[in-house]
């Protein structure tokens, strides 16, 4: 499992290789980039920030301290973040659980979200529910 990340200890960074999979839960102590269309099976746990790669898939839940899920990738479970969760174009996400702001992108789509800053869905998002309680600004694409 360890042979598909590299570890950068300057940055506490681990670099996750394009198109690995992981058939176990995966924790790791530390920020973490993960390459374009790594597969996860279950869950995953990070304790820094989190960089999701282009077309990547995971299965189960998600935490990090914060997130930026990219083009095309897809979490089936949830995502529970300490701070921010940005979603490029076209991600998509069961459920959101954001203790900081949460950015949504044009053509992203999530079933739930729940952000105690602030949601801000950019262009045309499809989010199906926003908890009660969450303030949310829309903007136009740039």
């Amino acid at each position: 499992m360890m042979r598909f990340i590299k570890y950068h200890p300057q940055s506490n960074t681990y670099v996750i290789e394009k198109r690995a999979f992981f058939d176990e839960d995966l924790i790791l102590d530390g920020n973490v980039i993960v390459g374009q269309d790594v597969n996860f099976w279950k869950d995953l746990r990070v304790t820094g920030s989190l960089e999701l790669g282009k077309g990547s898939i995971v299965r189960g839940n998600v935490k990090a301290q914060s997130a930026l899920i990219c083009s095309g990738a897809k979490i089936l479970g949830s995502i529970d973040t300490l701070s921010e969760l940005v979603m490029l174009d076209g991600a998509r996400i069961n459920f959101a659980f954001c203790k900081g702001d949460v950015y949504i992108r044009p053509g992203c789509a999530v079933a739930s979200v729940k952000a105690e800053g602030t949601l801000e869905l950019i262009g045309k998002v499809t989010v199906k529910k926003v908890e009660p309680l969450t303030k949310v600004v829309v903007r136009a694409e740039e």
